[in-house]
């Protein structure tokens, strides 16, 4: 008759299989993780412009939006209002520097302060997959797809 109970064989077999699957979870885990976080940012990009002229319009003063290196800053002159971390993994066609003006009506304008001629556009990349934004001479955006 047996003893009752796992031989040290068993439980190091029962140790190595649990280790895989909290090992594929993990990576699972945080591979939704990123993936939700790219979506949040993608849907906050769209919005940023709107806050942006809403912002100028409430305040009665122009603002520009910059990009530093992996953050985008709503600015009154020199300081900043607002940042908006880009994500590890996106890819924006926008240029570090001012994007974009935003006067006191709500109006979006060229980084030298002149009107936009035509909406203004640009892309965001995300694992492969590219979104075009236009944006409004108003601050809204469009995102496709």
């Amino acid at each position: 008759m047996r003893a009752r109970g796992l031989s040290l064989v068993e439980l190091l077999v029962l140790l190595a299989v649990l280790a895989v699957v909290l090992a594929m979870g993990a990576l699972n885990g945080r591979r939704t993780l990123l993936g939700q976080e790219h979506a949040a940012f993608l849907s906050t990009l769209q919005n940023v412009f709107w806050q942006g002229a809403t912002e100028a319009a409430s305040r009665g003063v122009n603002l520009t939006l910059e990009r530093n290196g992996s953050r985008l800053e709503l600015k009154q002159g020199s300081t900043v209002l607002r940042t908006w971390d880009i994500p590890q993994g996106v890819v924006l066609s926008l240029g570090n520097g001012s994007i974009v003006r935003f006067t006191p009506p709500g109006k979006v304008q060229d980084p030298q302060g002149q009107p936009l001629t035509q909406p203004l556009t640009f892309t965001a990349t995300v694992n492969g997959k590219t979104y075009t934004y236009t944006i409004s001479l108003i601050g809204e955006a469009k995102r496709v797809p």
